[in-house]
């Protein structure tokens, strides 16, 4: 999930922006089609950077009020305790966490529903009276095409995915860079988005691109996270928001250079391409950054990053 949000922030978001420079030269930014979307990612960066803080925090508080103990049974027996007793802590914070940003979520399609300006480009404003073209497509027969054609994009996204792993396991790519980097990247769900948002740049109508490059990393963010954390508090397989330290800086920069980058409303092919190098930068990382030692020292649970024990 953080992967295809750095994905759409940075890789997808830098080719667009960057070729539409190089076409339009300079493109410029509605302030209102995109700036309260970019908030409100800023704000659901403290849903992935709180669950990290109390990790630290409470993991230091219960060593702390511990005895002292010399001898190594005991030690690590004592570590375990205080592992199991924060996880638990992280996972009933990441069920409370994944039902208010549903709210928000819910609260976002509310009000985008009755305000025109938010995550809507002055194109596709309604003035006047319109006129609705009427399909007569069978209900059940549009469902069962939904159905099918879903079904058949999940198989095919799965095979996906175990061939990318296959790919990373022979040419011994890690975890990280494979779910961060390599995945994100070749799934063909996101690429439609894609090469529309690159398109739409490229014929002057930057506002579109980053609107449908942002409205992505929301749907994900504050719709597609959540439901896998309550899913797996169905199913009863402990899933929290904890990511590491680096995944949750790299996430909080990534929004906050977007935020910056338009916040003066306008763009060139420079920063398009800026937005691109840092990309690359946080793949490398992650080609070097080896997270597997923490699947045994997580303790019980499986983290949304792909990372978790048994």
């Amino acid at each position: 999930m953080l992967g295809a949000i750095l994905n759409n922030l940075l890789l997808m978001m830098g080719f667009a922006i960057m070729i539409g420079g190089f076409r339009n030269h300079q493109q410029s930014l509605k302030k209102e089609t995109t700036q309260t979307s970019v908030n409100i990612l800023m704000i659901t960066c403290i849903a992935y950077v709180i669950p990290i803080g109390l990790d630290l925090g409470l993991t230091s508080a219960y060593t702390d009020i511990q005895p002292v103990v010399t001898d190594p049974l005991l030690l690590l027996a004592q570590t375990e305790e205080i592992r199991t007793t924060v996880d638990g802590h992280i996972l009933q914070l990441s069920k409370v966490m994944s039902v208010v940003l549903l709210g928000v979520y819910f609260a976002c399609l509310s009000y985008q529903y009755h305000h025109r300006t938010f995550m809507v480009t002055p194109e596709a404003k309604h003035q006047g009276a319109h006129t609705l073209e009427r399909r007569y497509t069978h209900f059940w027969f549009a469902a069962l095409a939904y159905l099918v054609a879903m079904g058949a994009q999940i198989y095919s996204a799965s095979l996906l995915v175990h061939a990318v792993e296959h790919l990373g396991k022979l040419h011994n790519l890690n975890d990280s860079f494979v779910g961060f980097v390599l995945l994100p990247i070749v799934l063909i769900a996101d690429l439609q988005e894609e090469v529309i948002a690159i398109r739409e740049s490229f014929d002057n109508r930057l506002d579109k691109a980053v609107a449908l490059m942002i409205g992505s990393c929301m749907q994900i963010a504050l719709l597609v996270t959540p439901i896998l954390v309550i899913l797996g508090w169905i199913m009863d397989v402990p899933m929290t928001f904890r990511f590491t330290i680096m995944e949750v800086v790299i996430l909080a920069a990534s929004v906050l250079i977007i935020n910056y980058l338009i916040s003066d409303h306008e763009t060139n092919w420079l920063e398009g391409a800026l937005l691109l190098a840092v990309f690359m930068m946080c793949a490398i990382a992650f080609y070097y950054y080896d997270n597997s030692h923490l699947e045994t020292a997580s303790g019980e649970g499986t983290t949304l990053d792909g990372s978790g024990s048994d």
